[in-house]
């Protein structure tokens, strides 16, 4: 009894370090993977951004170059109905007009603030010495006379700007389109909506002075609080950050070659406890194991002691007790039949079907997110049969080594037979995208540059099917098929190259 219980104790012990142990790691891994998540759903938006103002920019360049603008006296009319044709073409813009050097509108859309002075603004300053970009402002000289769908008097405006120039290269005038920055929000509400993560991290976008430009309508041109920001600042590439209560990916708009951003800083938000909400579930799973395994191994320590008692006072009691040497000959039988009810392929230590039956049902996550990859060895059946059995089986084991080695924690292996092979990658699927196209390159490397055998280092070939779940199949079973497919149309394509080049 007594050494049942510290047999027990030492096993809730030892449990309970490798749980803390598996749970930190676990929250690092999920910090990581959430938080490049979002590094990468903050860079899609600062590109969108950068693009639609590079693309508007362009198109006040190009309006700005039309001879309707260059007409000496100026005719309002034909350049107002060019300026709502590209207006008709681009309703982003919620106002476009021409303006003299005197700074007075000659032609607008709709004919707003035609005959005003905006000499004073600052997109008339900017045009008239180049391509000017103004940052997000409220409407000033628009605001009344706005229709509520574009914001009327609680519109943003984002500013583009071209100078008219004639022949001589003298200055005629400015073109310039407002653009209305419910845009902008029209682009975030879209990338919420299409992003893979639910709930949907909040995206948010502060201008270059940290005051909140796009987000909730109470918060606008506050500070933004958070440490993400001042992150982005001081980097020259997208990151992510862990606060208190959040997690948060951010990237810098950084415009184009010919139109340079206005340093914006794109944030990608999501509560911190629901990123971490799945260690809740590991824990308890966790803490039965252990429970589970401190029973198990005191009733075991118990048991064995109990048997070694036994063969103890056999040998004391002499032939009249039972043989010692059969208690541990049953033992060995119970060890015995343990291993062979193992789940890994014995010359390569992967998985093996069971095995891999197995991993599924303790990964169901898997059946909804995942990249397959399914192997089959080129030039192979040459080693076996220049070398023999025994090098073909050290290629073998080499490649069960390398997968081992080389895949992410979470991942799994399998040898399907023979020298057929399948790597699971676990997701999200955008991400475990991007890890198979990585995985798949490298073991080309290393097969080609050869793998070390006992008969030196041994090189080969491997054809690769990929599927991508759930975008080539409904589950890890269609998936596979989809796999195989492509494997094989990858093998007869190489079987073809060879035929076309001797035909040619």
């Amino acid at each position: 009894m007594r050494t049942t219980l510290v047999t027990a104790a030492t096993c809730l012990l030892l449990g309970a370090l490798l749980s803390a142990i598996t749970l930190l790691r676990e929250r690092e891994r999920l910090l990581d993977a959430h938080g490049a998540q979002l590094a990468a759903t903050a860079g899609v938006l600062a590109r969108r951004l950068d693009a639609g103002l590079a693309a508007w920019a362009q198109d006040v360049v190009l309006l700005a170059r039309f001879a309707a603008f260059r007409q000496d006296p100026p005719n309002p009319g034909a350049a107002r109905t060019l300026l709502e044709d590209l207006q008709a073409r681009s309703p982003e813009f919620s106002w476009i007009g021409f303006a003299g050097t005197d700074g007075r509108v000659i032609a607008a859309t709709g004919g707003l603030l035609e005959g005003q002075d905006v000499a004073a603004r600052p997109w008339f300053a900017g045009g008239m010495h180049g391509v000017h970009l103004g940052d997000v402002h409220p409407a000033v000289l628009l605001a009344k006379l706005l229709p509520a769908s574009q914001g009327g008097a609680n519109a943003y405006f984002v500013d583009a700007a071209a100078p008219v120039v004639d022949a001589a290269g003298r200055v005629l005038g400015v073109v310039a389109g407002h653009m209305n920055w419910l845009w902008a929000e029209g682009v975030r509400q879209e990338i919420m909506r299409l992003g893979t993560d639910r709930p949907a991290p909040e995206l948010l976008v502060a201008g270059s002075d940290g005051r909140l430009l796009l987000g909730p309508e109470a918060e606008r041109g506050k500070p933004v609080q958070g440490e993400a920001v001042a992150r982005a600042g001081d980097t020259a590439r997208r990151g992510w950050v862990a606060e208190d209560v959040a997690v948060t990916g951010f990237a810098r708009t950084r415009g184009t070659a010919d139109h340079p951003g206005l340093g914006w800083v794109v944030l990608a938000r999501q509560d911190r406890a629901a990123v971490l909400a799945p260690l809740w579930t590991l824990g308890r799973k966790l803490a039965v194991g252990t429970l589970g395994l401190a029973a198990l191994g005191g009733l075991l320590a118990g048991g064995l002691v109990t048997r070694f008692g036994q063969a103890l006072r056999a040998i004391q009691d002499g032939p009249g007790g039972r043989d010692p040497a059969e208690e541990l000959e049953r033992l060995a039988a119970t060890l015995r039949r343990l291993r062979d009810t193992a789940y890994r392929d014995q010359l390569t230590g992967l998985l093996n079907r069971a095995g891999f039956a197995a991993w599924r049902e303790a990964h169901t996550e898997a059946e909804q997110d995942c990249a397959l990859l399914m192997l089959d060895l080129d030039g192979f059946k040459p080693i076996n049969d220049r070398l023999g059995h025994a090098a073909g089986d050290s290629v073998l084991a080499a490649i069960g080594r390398w997968l081992e080695g080389n895949l992410r924690l979470g991942d799994c292996a399998v040898r399907m037979g023979g020298d057929e092979f399948l790597i699971c990658l676990r997701g999200p699927a955008s991400m475990a995208e991007l890890a198979a196209v990585e995985v798949a390159a490298r073991l080309q490397m290393a097969l080609s540059e050869g793998l070390p055998t006992g008969h030196g280092r041994l090189s080969l070939g491997c054809s690769i099917g990929t599927a991508i779940i759930p975008r080539d199949g409904c589950g890890i079973d269609a998936g596979v098929l989809h796999a195989d497919a492509e494997l094989y149309r990858v093998k007869r394509q190489q079987q073809r190259q060879p035929e076309a080049a001797g035909a040619r």
